[in-house]
């Protein structure tokens, strides 16, 4: 008998995921083929689990999530939202525990996408935010950026000078971001971590940003296999009490440091403190010239590489 009911329960468990899998509905939006006209209209409408396909154009709308559900435009060079008249917000997702946003460029001269108390991924996305690209905080959550291009909204078409308040990524609280294979051009700051954040950074380009990554508070994790080159202060300035590993990066053509620890010797502002309170470990770092790295005498030597012709042959490839 116990085992007739363990197996009458498999069977209802099995009965109702399925039907729920079945239940999940694909939402057009869009001319000419689109169940709706609006982005927000879909998800207005929409159910945990749906996907919502946004067919080909230029959609001004701030939108609002508070679901699981997915938003996959057709492609990021053919979908692009910007907020309505009078907004600055491009996306807000709030207490979705799981939520996905493929293949669409947003615009926006505040934050792009805000997320908060939500966990969920943002995939081959052209990002162009004001004062954040994506901002992110919330106890436990995870959000993964992955394949995607972020640029700061005012650094679009032009060389000038980027305050370093206005952040490609910004995340915080005692949560976990991880980026992989995108880059981060033209921003103050291409990502910028704080308080307990958990990180992992793989196979990024961090390219003529202000600073490039900047570390503070207690956030740990690491930072592997990206390119960092071109930026005007840092490549990567680290003021965590916590611990960084660092493995296998390539630093190149950074206008000051590609590394920087905050520390007054290491800073031509002098505003960093005496002493630097957190680890850094790693290994297989490359960097084009001592210059790249600062200070120079704090490292173990299997934590770097020095070769010159780094930039060269970067260029050539």
């Amino acid at each position: 008998m116990k085992i007739f009911f363990v197996m009458l329960l498999s069977l209802l468990v099995f009965v109702s995921t399925g039907m729920a899998q079945e239940s999940a509905e694909v939402l057009i939006v869009g001319d000419p083929d689109g169940h709706y006209k609006s982005i927000q209209a879909a998800i207005d409408a929409a159910n945990p689990g749906d996907t919502i396909k946004i067919l080909p154009g230029t959609y001004k709308e701030s939108l609002s999530i508070s679901k699981e559900i997915i938003i996959e435009g057709s492609s990021r060079d053919e979908v692009t939202i910007v907020p309505e008249e009078g907004k600055d917000l491009g996306i807000f997702i709030r207490g979705a525990e799981s939520f996905s946003i493929k293949s669409v460029t947003v615009l926006a001269s505040g934050a792009a996408i805000n997320v908060s108390r939500s966990s969920g991924q943002i995939k081959d996305a052209f990002i162009a935010g004001g004062r954040f690209g994506i901002s992110f905080s919330g106890a436990g959550m995870t959000l993964e950026v992955v394949d995607s291009y972020i640029t700061c909204y005012d650094g679009m078409d032009n060389e000038e000078y980027i305050e370093t308040r206005l952040a490609g990524i910004y995340a915080y609280g005692n949560a976990t971001l991880s980026a992989e294979n995108s880059v981060f051009e033209r921003n103050g700051v291409g990502i910028s971590l704080t308080n307990d954040l958990k990180y992992n950074i793989t196979g990024c380009t961090f390219k003529r940003n202000t600073v490039g990554v900047s570390l503070g508070g207690n956030a740990t994790g690491s930072i592997s296999e990206n390119v960092v080159t071109e930026n005007v202060e840092n490549g990567i300035l680290i003021n965590s009490s916590s611990e960084t590993r660092l493995e296998g990066n390539i630093f190149f053509g950074n206008i000051r440091h590609g590394l920087d620890l905050y520390l007054n010797r290491c800073t031509e502002c002098e505003c960093g403190g005496d002493e630097f309170n957190g680890t850094v470990v790693g290994s297989g770092n490359r960097f084009e010239s001592e210059d790249e790295i600062c200070p120079i005498d704090f490292w173990d030597e299997s934590f770097y590489i020095f070769d010159k012709d780094l930039g060269k042959r970067a260029e050539q490839d």
